[in-house]
């Protein structure tokens, strides 16, 4: 007797968590999408006329669901009886054919979803040819692939099981979405056997693996034995979450079994939700039978086909990687098509769910602004340390810009213009954060339990090495201590507030005035105007823009000419009182002051 394959996850609203979005840089190329579906018993056969395009033919097998990406329009051309017809597809829309009752002539209609809002569309670039063309680009999203230590078979064997189905699964996926998936790492992970609550695997999941260096980590647990009943199979948080858990153990499921409870997952990813159609691979109950009868395909229905179709294009078009990084278009029109689902299933949750997570889309997370900016500012760095060996400086001319002060005035000026396009919540924190890590050569803020928590998850080792190469020797009077002074404190009063940057900056001149460099007043000044360039830009007047334009070394740096440096500990006890003397403190005062007077801070 064939099995019962149970409910397929129904997430749980209790064990939802927060969402990492992340801003990806996205160009302006732009396609349309639409979805053709053939409800006939017959293969359909299709001419889309695509403007500005040469024509395609499209065959579509019975109970299929195929998208059409365009980039200016597109008309179906088919038979209807002894009659040609035209009719136009629009953009983020679901179409079927089906037989007329009158005559059983073949005919085309619109699937209801509701109308898009109409909305000011991005400029388009137009694509070489529809998407449905083998010979185009794909657009892959890597995959890491880990299984529990319950896994019995060897590596070699379980290895080379799950990259067949991750590579079936992903011609399924294309065939529907456009989007492909590609193996980039195997692993293992130890799953804690004394949990029983799959809400809680998944969760422990994510916690203990890393999708890095894929950007989806889909774990295969042999921890649970699939049994029969409505219970989990596998589950993920939403669209573009980064982690997929799926039960494997049960030798009674088959193999195409395990191909659709993995379709059905990747669906999720893609933004699919529960269907009401009982051939479609997004039903929330598999029941046994479905595909173990002859000729059993794996294929979503038309409404999910255009979801996944949707989210597609973003990621090829937009380099969307998250949730909040899809355009507000496209997210206007799945609320449209989510709250049709939840109108047709109103006792399944996932269609609920998804709203959910559309409405907690705001501005994305400051890590990920931060990250990009990092990102950017890494590349230009390079492209301007190349530019700056070419710099020449005359010694004899006091108005001359030494070329490491130049490098980080540009560098500066780009990462302040990079940083203008995140979110304006963001931008700032982001764009001082990215300088102080740009800058640190010597890692000092890994020596900060914050920062280093901060950069761990931002930086790996090889993105290090990557950052150091490409750094050049930006300055600032001609000093590389001083820059990398000047923008870890920024850096540090970011993330921990002034008052914490300035203990922290006077406790490491105090280090170094028991060591051989000695207190440095100089230092401190680059500190100090550091943490007052922070200040000013978190807090206002200094804005992003105004660094962009504006930022030169000597306009956010007083002199350093006449401040002593090499101080002994000694010396630093007989001339200034030590530590707490009162005369350090009323340099460092006269030092700060310094800073404020300068006349891009005291000037309106």
């Amino acid at each position: 007797m064939c099995p019962i394959l149970p409910t397929v996850a129904i997430r749980s609203l209790l064990g939802f968590v927060a969402l990492q979005i992340a801003i990806v840089s996205a160009g302006s190329a732009s396609a349309e999408v639409a979805v053709l579906a053939n409800r006939t018993a017959s293969s359909v056969t299709v001419t889309l006329v695509l403007g500005g395009e040469e024509n395609r033919t499209l065959t579509l097998p019975p109970g299929d669901s195929r998208p059409v990406f365009f980039s200016e329009s597109v008309q179906a051309r088919f038979q209807q009886g002894l009659l040609p017809q035209n009719v136009p597809l629009l953009a983020n829309r679901a179409y079927q054919f089906t037989l007329s009752v009158q005559d059983s002539a073949l005919q085309i209609e619109e699937i209801g979803l509701g109308k898009p809002k109409p909305e000011k569309k991005p400029k388009k670039t137009p694509l070489p040819r529809l998407a449905l063309d083998e010979e185009l680009p794909w657009p892959t999203i890597p995959v890491t692939i880990l299984v529990d230590e319950d896994e019995p078979m060897h590596r070699e064997l379980w290895e080379t099981r799950l990259r067949k189905r991750i590579a079936e699964a992903s011609e399924t996926l294309q065939r529907h979405s456009g989007v492909k998936l590609k193996v980039v790492s195997v692993g293992t992970w130890r799953s804690d056997d004394r949990i029983h609550d799959f809400n809680k695997s998944l969760s422990e999941f994510e916690r203990k693996v890393r999708s890095r260096p894929g950007e989806l980590a889909i774990g295969f647990s042999s921890q649970y034995r699939i049994e029969r009943g409505r219970v989990h199979l596998g589950g993920t948080r939403g669209p573009l979450y980064p982690y997929i858990l799926l039960k494997e153990r049960s030798p009674q499921v088959l193999e195409t079994e395990r191909l659709e409870l993995l379709v059905h997952e990747l669906g999720h990813y893609l933004s699919a939700s529960h269907s009401p159609e009982a051939n479609s691979v997004m039903r929330p109950v598999i029941t046994g039978g479905l595909q173990r009868r002859v000729g059993a395909r794996i294929q979503f229905d038309p409404v999910n086909t255009l979801l996944v179709a949707m989210m597609g294009d973003e990621i090829r078009h937009r380099g969307v990687r998250r949730l909040s990084s899809v355009s507000k278009r496209t997210q206007n029109r799945m609320r449209q098509i989510y709250a049709v689902l939840r109108s047709a299933m109103p006792r399944d949750p996932a269609a609920e769910q998804f709203l959910i997570l559309l409405r907690r889309t705001g501005p994305p997370p400051l890590l990920d602004d931060f990250q990009r900016l990092l990102v950017q500012a890494v590349r230009r760095a390079e492209q301007l340390a190349e530019q700056s060996v070419e710099t020449k400086t005359d010694p004899s001319d006091k108005n001359s810009v030494p070329p490491g002060d130049l490098l980080t005035q540009r560098l500066v000026r780009q990462t302040a213009l990079a940083a203008e396009q995140l979110d304006q919540k963001n931008g700032p924190k982001a764009f001082l954060l990215a300088l102080g890590i740009l800058l640190d050569d010597t890692e000092i803020l890994n020596t900060i339990p914050t920062s280093r928590q901060l950069i761990s998850r931002v930086e790996a080792p090889a993105k290090l090495r990557e950052r150091l190469a490409a750094l050049g020797t930006p300055t600032m009077a001609g000093r590389a201590d001083l820059a990398k002074h000047f923008f870890v404190s920024a850096h540090l009063a970011t993330i921990t507030g002034s008052t914490t940057a300035r203990h922290a900056g006077l406790a490491k001149e105090l280090l170094d005035a028991q060591g051989t460099s000695g207190f440095s007043f100089a230092d401190m000044a680059a500190n100090r105007a550091g943490i007052v360039f922070a200040e000013k830009l978190l807090q206002g007047p200094l804005t992003l823009g105004m660094i962009a334009r504006r930022f030169t070394v000597k306009r956010f740096l007083p002199s350093i000419e006449q401040l002593a440096e090499g101080i002994t500990a000694s010396d630093l006890q007989v001339l200034y009182g030590g530590e707490n003397g009162d005369r350090l403190q009323t340099e460092l005062q006269d030092i700060e002051q310094q800073v404020l007077d300068l006349p891009v801070y005291s000037r309106p």
